[in-house]
């Protein structure tokens, strides 16, 4: 909501949003990055993966190799990245942001 809202106003900022893998097997995540693929909002969503929800392995959380791969089903880009290299992503995030800015739609970053 924020970031579409910013994007109403004409603003030059984009929303980040920072979860772990856990949280995209929850329907509040399917419905917020849903809402920002149709309206271009420029969002960021960062997903931490570390292959262990709370006390749940990845393999029981969802099927495929992770979470970027959902980025594809909502028509927006998707950025697989080393979560160890600070240098990586760093670059991810500012293509990200870019990619935000250029009225491009949200991406969602995964750093495993």
């Amino acid at each position: 909501g924020c970031a579409y809202a910013m994007k109403v106003k004409g603003e030059k900022n984009i929303a980040l949003v920072y979860f772990g893998e856990g949280a995209a097997s929850e329907g509040d995540f399917h419905a917020g990055v849903n809402f920002a693929a149709v309206d271009k909002a420029p969002t960021i969503f960062f997903c931490r993966n570390n292959k262990y929800a709370i006390s749940t392995k990845a393999c029981s959380q969802y099927g495929g190799e992770g979470v970027v791969q959902k980025a594809a089903g909502y028509g927006i880009r998707g950025l697989w990245v080393d979560g160890n290299d600070v240098f990586a992503v760093y670059h991810a995030t500012k293509v990200a942001k870019d990619l935000c800015l250029n009225n491009e739609g949200p991406v969602i970053i995964e750093a495993e």
